[in-house]
């Protein structure tokens, strides 16, 4: 049934004996009730009610549909209490696919401050760093970098960032400082790729200018764990184009250097991806909002 009211009008009408009083207890006028209870015969193509001018008599149909749409009408509010509840108190499972980068910077201290309002959520995390598929691996939320190319996926902006050229300050004196963005070709690069995707470029662009360049990689070390990059660098392996968020204290303690500070790669944004269903469950709704937040949160520190 396209109205619910109106099935709900028909039910009070009947317990209630007439329009006037059913339409008292909602709150309506007795020619909306009329209204509705018409809507509703010509949609059923049967007669609910024998109408005179003192009394109304539900039909023996009526009688019989009576019975199923208030069996019907109990589930559905069985079904909105419980949905209710769920956002009030929320349990389940969460399955979410993450790099190991995000997790370490955001997703792992979000989980935790989640759960402390939560207790009854769980969640599953995966860390393979590749593009997993959300339908056949059960994931219920990925984090991607990008653009959306899936239009059977829905993606959320959590926030925008930026990738920089940094390396430990071993490596960079076994160098001649770069004059421009071209000369990183020149150096052992540290880069992230899998089999099936194994990039032999960066692209960079001036944050002065916005000149935009694609830079050729000499790929010394090659990886699809983002962490592994970032522990290679500080090694001094040579030079990795890492997220700026996720390697703040390492600039503020000399660790690693930001070797060319006016080119980085453009700005690529980080969404939260789930599947397209209706409705969403609400601890992924409730999740997904509470995770933007705390990013947003945190990357302004």
């Amino acid at each position: 049934m396209k109205n619910l009211d109106d099935l709900e009008a028909f039910i009070r009408v009947v317990d209630n004996g007439d329009f006037s009083s059913a339409a008292r207890s909602l709150n309506l006028t007795a020619g909306a009730i009329s209204k509705q209870i018409k809507r509703l015969e010509g949609t059923l193509g049967v007669t609910l009610f024998d109408r005179s001018t003192r009394r109304i008599r539900v039909t023996e149909e009526g009688l019989q549909i009576y019975e199923c749409i208030k069996k019907g009408l109990s589930s559905i509010h069985e079904a909105f209490n419980i949905a209710e509840q769920g956002r009030e108190n929320l349990s389940g499972n969460i399955a979410i696919s993450s790099p190991s980068t995000f997790n370490d910077y955001f997703l792992i201290e979000a989980i935790e401050k989640f759960k402390k309002s939560h207790p009854s959520i769980s969640f599953y995390l995966d860390s393979s760093n590749r593009v997993v598929d959300l339908y056949s691996d059960g994931i219920d939320i990925a984090i991607r970098s990008g653009q959306l190319s899936d239009s059977q996926l829905v993606a959320r902006r959590a926030f925008e960032q930026n990738r920089i050229l940094v390396c430990s300050p071993g490596y960079l004196e076994k160098i001649t400082p770069p004059l421009n963005a071209q000369d990183i070709s020149m150096l052992n690069g540290l880069v992230f790729g899998y089999p099936g995707f194994n990039s032999t470029y960066w692209t960079l662009e001036n944050i002065n200018n916005g000149e935009v360049q694609r830079v050729p990689v000499k790929k010394e070390m090659v990886s699809d764990d983002g962490r592994a990059l970032l522990n290679w660098a500080l090694q001094g392996h040579g030079v990795a184009l890492r997220e700026s968020w996720g390697i703040k204290k390492y600039l503020m303690s000399g660790e690693l250097i930001n070797i060319l500070p006016e080119w980085q790669e453009p700005a690529t944004p980080i969404q939260i991806v789930r599947t397209m269903r209706n409705p969403v469950p609400a601890r992924i709704s409730m999740f997904s909002d509470f995770l933007i937040e705390f990013c947003q949160n945190k990357i302004k520190i």
